[in-house]
């Protein structure tokens, strides 16, 4: 039906409903539904290619959102939206100190195996998981759902990856009516980054310092297709195995010592490495895991063990929205 004749019997019904109101000498309020008619009217259809490709198109406000991405639940919290969110993937739930609003709400299973019967129980308008991350439990759910019931809109972004991450809040921000709230927050975010790109631009590439990247495992690094790359060069650090086909591969431990890093920096509060983190007080497990890098065999004489320049980086300030705050300490 097109939108001109929708609005013309929109305006014949309210006409008729004015006449028999007057036969009856019943008051009526005009106003009654008809403006949220004509707000859907003239807001929708919304449509935005998610970071997969897929054209999302959602008809009608979004008022029930299942969110298995954490980076996803921490962006529409920012643009106060989280009212929106009705169930949330384990790992979300069970933070309690960082999502105290989200944590009490429904899980609906992991990332990698997210379990289909919990989220069709929350009645959702739509779901929101990664577009690069646990692929195959994404994809799944996808299809699952969309044997079930396929109004239901399954978007995909990373809401992770520096070189995306303007785009997909932006994307995101149209979808759930939040516009000028992403405004707002990227323009925080961007006032918060400026120092840094300058920084980094006017570095030449001899003056940049190489990087050993060790995330979550030992001997386990991020190649160029990762995220954590990303922050490593928006940082203005090179890293010293960008180039393995691998995402997140383990390397040989002597290929670290061969490669001679300027600097170290390891990853944890994530994966196997489970310390520090948004409620830890207490530094000691940090320095500990400090320590044992330290203690390597061989890497005495790597460089940046020699010169002092060894770190140890929670993830917690390197993920989802905050992920700048944890550039500027890279930087």
């Amino acid at each position: 039906m097109s939108g001109k004749r929708y609005l013309f019997i929109v305006l014949i019904l309210a006409a008729n409903l004015l006449a028999t109101s007057a036969a009856l000498d019943v008051p009526v309020d005009l106003d009654d539904g008809l403006e949220d008619k004509r707000q859907i009217f003239e807001s929708y259809p919304r449509a935005v290619a998610d970071s997969t490709g897929n054209v999302i198109t959602i008809y009608k406000p979004l008022e029930r959102v299942v969110v298995l991405n954490k980076a996803a639940a921490e962006v529409m919290r920012s643009l106060e939206a989280e009212d929106l969110i009705v169930a949330v993937d384990q790992n979300t739930a069970g933070e309690s100190v960082f999502f105290p609003e989200l944590s009490g709400l429904p899980s609906v299973g992991s990332l990698s195996s997210p379990d289909t019967e919990a989220v069709l129980e929350q009645r959702p308008d739509a779901v929101i998981h990664y577009a690069t991350v646990m692929v195959s439990g994404g994809d799944q759910l996808r299809s699952e759902l969309g044997s079930v019931d396929p109004s239901i809109a399954m978007i995909r972004l990373d809401l992770s990856k520096p070189e995306s991450y303007v785009q997909e809040v932006q994307s995101l921000a149209h979808l759930i009516e939040r516009e000028e709230e992403a405004r707002e927050y990227l323009g925080f975010y961007n006032a918060s980054t400026i120092g840094i790109s300058e920084r980094v631009d006017d570095l030449d590439e001899d003056e940049k310092p190489r990087v050993y990247l060790e995330i979550w495992g030992e001997y386990k690094t991020a190649s160029s297709s990762s995220a954590s790359h990303q922050k490593l060069a928006m940082a203005g650090g090179e890293n010293i195995f960008e180039n393995l086909s691998v995402t997140y591969p383990v390397v040989d431990p002597e290929k670290v010592i061969v490669e001679d890093p300027d600097v170290i920096i390891k990853l944890c509060g994530a994966g196997d490495v489970q310390v520090g983190g948004y409620g830890a007080d207490d530094l000691s497990e940090m320095e500990a895991l400090r320590d044992g890098l330290l203690s390597r065999p061989g890497w005495g004489e790597i460089s940046a063990v020699k010169e002092g320049r060894v770190y140890v980086i929670s993830n917690d300030v390197l993920s989802g929205a905050k992920h700048f705050i944890g550039v500027a300490y890279m930087a």
